[in-house]
């Protein structure tokens, strides 16, 4: 009876879909309502995990994980030792263990009873053992030292007593923390140390505390060894600035934002509970503006405070809140003249090696790279870039996708010469993972070097940069992750320290799992023999009847190109029945989104692992492909979109992906296709618009408009200096035949709520009915907020099944 109530709802609100919708009931899709509220149940838990996952990555705040531990092993390898410690997590708790990996031991790092005694008794504080309150752990060894922060101060536990930190200054926390805070940067003689204030350079005596100005010119939009802002502010806090290695100078640089152009964010629900609207206004260059964010490349003497600007263009701001320094942009030459610097336009269309003589001015390229579409020195688009200076050799690990597949070669500074082509082949070289300066070795990820085999999948390899000789440490039909903080997950998770492989290059820490498999944490050593398991992830906390995705491959839309992606079914999934498909997209050209690990070793850390699986247990087949125009390919797959960037991740190569997959698997419905994005890309809505017989159904999150993309973070590296003529969705509204959805978190000044609002402007000329739900004060990291998460929910539930959703279903803890 609860059905046919349903049935006869729908059929007055979408008379022309009457048809369609009494099939799919006979097909299965109707529920009852008690059915349908026990699945929101189960899919609530697995965003709820989901969303603990994307705060611990954010480093916000830690929040139990109940549903899988342990799924990657974060080595923080120890000084002058063969030891790294790592964190193991329990249901309720954690224990910090420590790896002898000469020994083949694993143990617990420290007395963690007694550690919790001394800091009750030195604090005052309640402390539990068992997940002792403490932060930005530091390990030492020979006397073992733990430096920790609790309770907003800074301690150590040295021979069983916890001590604390006064003013930063303490002999032990100079062996654990260094001296000087992070604003400030110590001379490699220990005898200054310089900072910034009110926009300028200062100097400091650290032995005396006197302080002298270096530059008088920083002022606001215009301040010195600052870090990028892509986005209209900086993520990145490090000082930029390298002292020279005999002390005497500084390279730095002078960030120059005065001729940006407002972009204005309206606070309509301010954040300090005002009443009154606020205005926040961010600079931030659009595609097509004629001033963008700029370096000013310079260095000071500082005891004259003579400075030197290097007698060369500025160079534009390309990395989203990157560090010019952090990144290896530029570094100081062994004979503390002569620094180098990388110069990519604002349009990547090249990318330069400059050297800098600090003492006249005068600037030599070295060498350059071109490309036709872009130049690409990094992995994605939120990957730090991929080489490595290597300045006691005068020389320089670069990386290129000039031959096609993104590869290593080595140059030399002296004369700008390629040296050696490091790695070569159809293949891709992935993650630089440690230098080995005695070897003269580099251990690095691969993917694509075995044919048959998913190209996706990493291994770990050492590599002589002379020789180009490769011997492969680990390699098989799985996700191999070795920790670095050069990609997205060192970047956004755990340690900054931390590192996959040791510093003497003799051992490496790798997880491997499949999209399908748990994973394992192995030690191995630098031949690839297994030294040890150090951890196997817990995944007692994982619901009854867990049912793991299926990794696929199909054909792109042209024919002959191989793609893959995962396939996610509900728990109770019955193949005798027939289910609505769900396109989960991530359309966007800087990564690519169906994992290849499992967990915490997917795209982000792991950070969307669990929202596929959410959406599958409301009652549909979830699918993720991974398109032309994304990364890890060759560089011919990822030019395919080039000039258009909302054509990343090729929605024609998704249609005829799922069209395969329904010949595959016939209990896929693909007249009951949906699109939903996730907080990427406007799949949502170009789905409807392009594909319009296809999808039937969208919800578009957070729409991207590629004129008021960060321009050269964004907009100018993917559509280059004349955007290829397509329409944007705006344009294209009068073909929509299908039921939208649109959210928006509208401070958001990456994607301005403006491009969303020209949709709803042109929907609105055009009669077209929709759906909208703006989110005016964002609380999670997420992008989209509990209930804007549950309304797509129950968009794709009302629409593609027929069913009614539960009635203002709570999705909050």
């Amino acid at each position: 009876m609860g059905n046919d109530k349903i049935i006869r709802k729908n059929k007055n609100a979408n008379q022309k879909d009457t048809k369609m919708t009494k099939n799919n009931f006979l097909k299965g899709f109707s529920a009852s309502p008690e059915e349908i509220i026990a699945r929101y149940s189960r899919s609530k838990a697995l965003y709820q995990e989901g969303d603990n996952l994307m705060w611990n990555t954010m480093r916000s705040v830690k929040r139990p994980l109940n549903l899988a531990r342990n799924t990657t092993v974060l080595p923080v390898w120890i000084k002058e030792s063969e030891c790294f410690w790592y964190e193991r997590a329990f249901k309720e708790g954690r224990e910090y263990r420590l790896v002898d990996a000469k020994k083949s031991r694993n143990e617990c790092a420290f007395d963690h009873n007694l550690l919790a005694l001394e800091l009750k008794i030195a604090s005052g504080e309640i402390v539990n053992a068992h997940n002792l309150p403490i932060s930005e752990v530091k390990i030492s060894m020979n006397p073992l030292i733990v430096g920790f922060a609790a309770f907003d101060k800074r301690w150590t536990f040295k021979g069983g007593k916890v001590k604390e930190l006064i003013n930063g200054f303490d002999e032990v926390k100079e062996s654990v923390f260094g001296v000087l805070p992070s604003n400030s940067i110590t001379s490699p003689d220990g005898q200054k140390s310089v900072f910034t204030r009110d926009y300028n350079l200062w100097v400091r005596d650290v032995k005396s505390g006197i302080e002298r100005q270096l530059t008088q010119d920083g002022e606001e939009f215009y301040d010195y060894a600052a870090s990028g802002s892509s986005w209209g502010y900086s993520l990145i806090l490090d000082l930029q600035v390298r002292w020279s290695p005999d002390s005497k100078r500084l390279f730095t640089v002078q960030k120059d934002r005065r001729e940006v152009k407002d972009l204005s964010i309206m606070q309509y629900v301010p954040k300090d509970g005002s009443i009154r609207p606020k205005v926040d206004r961010y600079r931030i260059a659009f595609p097509g503006d004629k001033h963008v964010e700029e370096y000013r490349i310079l260095a000071i003497d500082v005891e004259s405070c003579q400075a030197q600007e290097a007698e060369y263009r500025r160079v534009p701001t390309t990395r989203n809140s990157a560090g010019f320094f952090q990144v290896d942009l530029g570094w100081w030459g062994k004979d503390s003249r002569k620094a180098y610097f990388i110069d990519v336009d604002r349009y990547y269309k090249f990318a330069r090696l400059v050297e800098f003589d600090t003492s006249t001015g005068n600037t030599r390229i070295l060498f350059e790279e071109q490309s036709d579409t872009r130049v690409s020195l990094f992995l994605n688009g939120d990957a730090l870039p991929n080489f490595l200076p290597l300045p006691e050799t005068n020389e320089l690990i670069w990386y290129s996708e000039r031959s096609g597949w993104a590869h290593f070669y080595l140059y030399d500074l002296t004369n700008g010469e390629l040296k050696s082509t490091v790695t070569s082949g159809e293949w891709v070289a992935r993650d630089l993972v440690r230098f080995d300066e005695t070897r003269r070795e580099i251990f690095i990820t691969t993917s694509g070097r075995v044919k048959g085999r998913d190209p996706y999948y990493r291994d770990l390899v050492r590599i002589n940069i002379d020789s180009g000789k490769i011997t492969t440490l680990v390699s098989s039909n799985h996700e191999y992750i070795t920790i670095t903080p050069r990609e997205i997950t060192g970047l956004f998770s755990g340690n900054m320290a931390a590192n996959g492989v040791s510093p003497s290059g003799d051992y490496a820490v790798v997880t491997r799992s499949k999209s399908d498999e748990a994973p394992v944490s192995l030690l191995i050593d630098r031949n690839g023999n297994n030294i040890m398991e150090v951890e196997k992830a817990d995944l007692t906390g994982l619901p009854k009847n867990w049912r793991w995705p299926e990794a696929v491959k199909m054909t792109a839309a042209d024919g002959k190109t191989d793609i893959y992606g995962v396939i996610y079914r509900p728990r109770n999934f019955d193949p005798r029945k027939s289910y609505p498909v769900i396109d989960h997209g991530f359309n966007v050209a800087d990564m690519p989104f169906a994992p290849k690990g499992s967990f915490t070793n997917a795209i982000g850390f792991g950070s969307f692992y669990y929202d596929p699986f959410a959406l599958a247990e409301l009652g549909f087949i979830v699918v993720q492909i991974d398109g032309r125009g994304t990364p890890y390919r060759s560089k011919a797959f990822m030019d395919e979109t080039y000039g258009w960037a909302n054509s990343s991740n090729m929605l024609s190569d998704h249609v005829a992906g799922i069209k395969e997959l329904g010949k595959r698997y016939p209990y896929m419905d693909i007249d009951r296709v949906g699109i939903t994005t996730a907080t990427g890309g406007a799949g949502g809505i170009l789905g409807l618009l392009e594909h319009p017989d296809f999808y039937k159904v969208g919800v578009q999150d957070t729409l991207p408009d590629s004129r008021m993309w960060g321009s050269t973070m964004w907009g100018d590296m993917y559509e280059g200096r004349t955007p290829t003529p397509n329409q944007h969705p705006e344009e294209m509204v009068e073909k929509l035949k299908g039921k939208l959805l649109i959210m928006h978190n509208m401070l958001d000044m990456a994607t301005p709520v403006a491009a969303t609002f020209r949709l709803v402007h042109a929907l609105q000329l055009a009669g077209k009915d929709f759906d909208l739900i703006v989110e005016p004060k964002p609380n999670n990291f997420r992008g989209l907020s509990p209930y804007q998460i549950r309304r797509a929910w129950d968009h794709m539930v009302r629409y593609l099944q027929g069913n009614e959703p539960p009635y203002e279903y709570k999705l909050d803890k």
